[in-house]
């Protein structure tokens, strides 16, 4: 039986209802974007103190209030009204336009999808107004009493659309999303004081002192205290012509595993634009390990007729007309900045392999002509029918070779040629090593001297008030202390050599983005193995990859990592043959 055509509607114009609610989607993404318009109308407003507040992700309250210059009765009604703008006249002024917003979208937006109030009011005026719009139903101006500028409060967001609610993350994640957003302003616009209360905590602090490495401070953390690099003024023979960068990088020694904390103004508007990272990074060669990026808040001054910003509904991306030339005077300005630091930057790596335990590692030693301190030639000659001495992992005794690009381990077996992922070895290795210690004190642990004070940012406290019962079961000793920082006091203890403020936060951060396990502990423990486990590009001896191999071989589940990352590959001798034509 053959399906009908679909009934088709007659043409109709939507009611004002959906039309607010369709509008809506295309600036009003996820709370984030709230904060963001609201954020970028206080600085457009000439703000010189911001105070964020949310609650539950931002889906419960999100308030902004600014000391700008505020709206008048007749200014806020406007405001709520699609296509109403202070930003520009006509089309022709997109080709101009300095200020951070244009649309006239932002406010009727939000207001379609939550409980919006705006109590704002002039320097001039002897009193405020205060306008409500409820899910697209508006109250007002009234007059009320109010301080010079603007408070805009929206409450309950998405309440009239729960469609939307569902393709949220958890809160937690959903306040890092604000976090970045609004640590990213902060520390772009060091002459403003900003702050981030989310859930009666406060995250993000900077003084408007107009100090670059004070705003970093207050949103990073004191890790950029000593290592943040100003982006000097460039000299006139290497200078782009028409582009102005300034701001910060950190340096070497301060990485993350994402490119999630670098961040890009264009004429004071953030954007994403990929051609920029690269182009950073490359003036980073050689100074970073595989996989680790700098953090950076780069602002470019351009003349804004060589710049498109009206490709994108929430203004994220935008075009140039020589890219190019952008790309190269921002990584010029990285590259002074990276000149005038001591040549000694690089972090410092290092490794040191568990000890053997038990009878088997012995055995292996032998079986690999590894006696003690004595290493052996060769493995004893097998044939292809002869049944190797394996460990419980069904994995054959190795004998290890070399390593290819301070990242792979060669080994030899009876069956052919092993391509090991050293990284992805270790965390299998360290992964059942914490799942087997796992308990109600948390294994063996070794606590530290002096307790190690590691600031967060808001998303990753959220992250460890959810996850101090695990960490406290797979070893660490990690408690509050005060309102941004936590402090470690010991830790697992088959984790050794690893910086351990740099290695919280990517376990913390991993997990902000929802973990990798069949449980919350299980993804703790996997998250905690990966990130302390020896890194790709990290050179190993010989006896350091053998103990690596030899763990491995010990372990339940060898061939793969908590996240199911391959530790191996294999080539047989057949194939080997094969590809050299000898069969």
């Amino acid at each position: 039986m053959s399906r009908g055509k679909p009934a088709l509607m007659p043409v109709h114009v939507l009611n004002s209802e959906t039309i607010g609610k369709i509008a809506a989607g295309e600036v009003v993404e996820r709370p984030s974007s709230v904060v963001k318009e609201l954020l970028e109308n206080a600085l457009d407003a000439g703000a010189r103190r911001i105070d964020i507040t949310v609650a539950e992700g931002g889906t419960a309250l999100i308030e902004v209030a600014d000391d700008g210059v505020g709206m008048s009765p007749d200014e806020v009604a406007l405001a709520v009204q699609r296509h109403a703008t202070s930003k520009l006249n006509s089309f022709d002024d997109l080709a101009h336009i300095k200020t951070l917003g244009f649309r006239g979208e932002a406010l009727p937006s939000i207001g379609a999808v939550s409980d919006l109030r705006i109590r704002t009011s002039r320097r001039s005026s002897a009193t405020g107004s205060e306008l409500r719009v409820v899910y697209g139903s508006v109250t007002g101006p009234s007059a009320v009493a109010a301080s010079t500028g603007t408070v805009v409060t929206a409450r309950d967001l998405f309440g009239n659309v729960p469609a939307r609610r569902k393709f949220l993350r958890q809160p937690g994640t959903e306040t890092g999303y604000i976090a970045r957003i609004v640590g990213a302003y902060a520390a772009a616009y060091p002459g403003v004081q900003v702050s981030l209360v989310a859930d009666g905590r406060r995250g993000i602090a900077t003084d408007g002192s107009s100090v670059d490495l004070a705003a970093a401070v207050g949103v990073f953390g004191a890790e950029l205290a000593s290592e943040a690099l100003v982006l000097p003024p460039l000299d006139r023979d290497v200078a782009v012509p028409g582009v102005a960068v300034s701001g910060w990088v950190s340096s070497p020694r301060v990485t993350r595993s994402h490119r999630g904390t670098m961040h890009f103004f264009v004429n004071g508007r953030l954007i994403q634009h990929r051609a920029l990272g690269f182009a950073l990074e490359e003036a980073f060669h050689s100074l970073l390990m595989v996989g680790r990026h700098p953090l950076a808040v780069v602002r470019i001054q351009l003349d804004p007729a060589l710049v498109d910003v009206n490709v994108h509904p929430t203004k994220a991306e935008v075009k140039f007309v020589d890219e190019r030339a952008v790309c190269r005077a921002v990584q010029r300005a990285t590259h002074a900045a990276l000149l005038q630091q001591p040549q000694d930057i690089l972090p410092e790596v290092r490794f040191s392999p568990p000890e053997p335990d038990n009878a088997w590692a012995r055995q292996a030693d032998l079986m690999n002509g590894r006696d003690g301190d004595h290493v052996g030639s060769a493995l004893p000659a097998q044939s292809d029918t002869e049944a190797p001495l394996r460990p419980r992992s069904g994995v054959p005794v190795l004998r290890v070779l070399g390593q290819v690009g301070g990242t792979y381990i060669i080994a030899e077996g009876p069956s052919g040629m092993f391509l090991i992922d050293q990284h992805a070895a270790h965390e299998r290795v360290l992964y059942e090593q914490i799942r087997g210690q796992i308990g109600e004190h948390g294994g063996d642990r070794q606590p530290l001297l002096d307790p190690l004070v590691v600031d967060l940012p808001p998303d990753e406290l959220a992250v460890f008030d959810r996850s101090s019962d695990e960490l406290r079961q797979i070893g660490f000793e990690i408690e509050r202390f005060g309102d941004g920082a936590v402090a470690i006091r010991a830790k697992p203890a088959v984790i050794a050599n690893v910086d351990l403020a740099e290695r919280l936060h990517l376990i913390l951060r991993e997990l902000a983005d929802g973990g990798a396990g069949d449980s919350w502990l299980d993804s703790v423990a996997i998250s905690a193995a990966c990130h302390t486990s020896i890194r790709a590009g990290q050179a190993l001896s010989l006896p350091e990859m053998r103990e690596l191999v030899t763990q491995l071989e010990r372990t339940e589940q060898p061939r793969a990592c908590g996240h199911g990352r391959p530790t191996m590959l294999h080539m047989s001798r057949t194939e080997l043959e094969r590809q050299f034509s000898r069969r």
